[in-house]
């Protein structure tokens, strides 16, 4: 999918910046499974998205939706997650599986606060908001389709 042409401002925080050209941004990120409210204000959460998303796909991230980024967010291929854990991730589990689900939760904008490997109440509210927003089964537990959508984004992108 190519991406519609890029209209300066650029969009960066501080100060809010505001626009059509926002919203669309805002939209698209959340069509490829960000959690982010498209309602045209750029401001710190829109930062914290486009900073991640920046990580995710190898550009600089400088939190500022200029050309590449704005295009990215049409074009760049999805990430591939991990393997998954042989088992599904509940209330008491513990490891380097949980860890990795929440730092990819929160990175996506599903706040987790204490991103420790062990799975607590705050990361099955994360879950079952995340499973919300993406339209599966609110479990609250992390299975092989939870874990594959904290990674993979649900739009078709241009071959790389």
């Amino acid at each position: 999918m190519s991406a519609p042409p890029f209209k300066p401002p650029m969009m960066s925080y501080p100060p809010i910046t505001s626009g059509p050209g926002v919203k669309q941004w805002q939209q698209q990120m959340k069509t490829r499974g960000w959690n982010i409210g498209p309602d045209g204000k750029y401001g710190p959460i829109s930062k914290r998205i486009c900073m991640n998303f920046q990580t995710e796909k190898g550009l600089k991230p400088d939190g500022i939706v200029g050309p590449n980024t704005w295009r990215a967010a049409w074009e760049a291929p999805s990430t591939l997650p991990p393997p998954p854990p042989d088992v599904t991730l509940v209330y008491g589990s513990s490891g380097e599986h949980v860890k990795a689900w929440q730092r990819q939760v929160d990175s996506r904008g599903w706040r987790i606060k204490n991103i420790d490997g062990h799975y607590d109440d705050e990361d099955a509210s994360a879950c079952i908001l995340m499973q919300r927003a993406l339209g599966l089964p609110e479990t609250g537990e992390v299975g092989y389709e939870t874990w594959y959508a904290a990674w993979q984004e649900k739009v078709p992108t241009a071959a790389a």
